[in-house]
């Protein structure tokens, strides 16, 4: 498996605001992909792309209010 993580600087977040925060990926041999940002507001964004092709994205405001969460199967149904 593979993971990388960086910093970045001056993006808004889900809720609005410019912040900081982290980036981070992780990557497995067979397909699967997993990307977060952690904002140091305290908002989340992620997506999970699993070995079946489908892909689930969600995003969290800081507070705790989920503000979007979608999965999207291989096919698109």
């Amino acid at each position: 498996m593979t993971v990388t993580s960086t910093r970045f600087t001056n993006r808004r977040a889900p809720c609005g605001r410019l912040t900081d925060g982290e980036h981070s990926e992780s990557r497995d041999n067979q397909g699967l992909v997993s990307d977060q940002m952690l904002f140091d507001c305290g908002c989340k964004k992620s997506r999970e792309e699993y070995h079946d092709g489908s892909i689930e994205e969600t995003t969290v405001k800081h507070d705790g209010k989920l503000l979007s969460h979608e999965t999207i199967s291989e096919h698109g149904a």
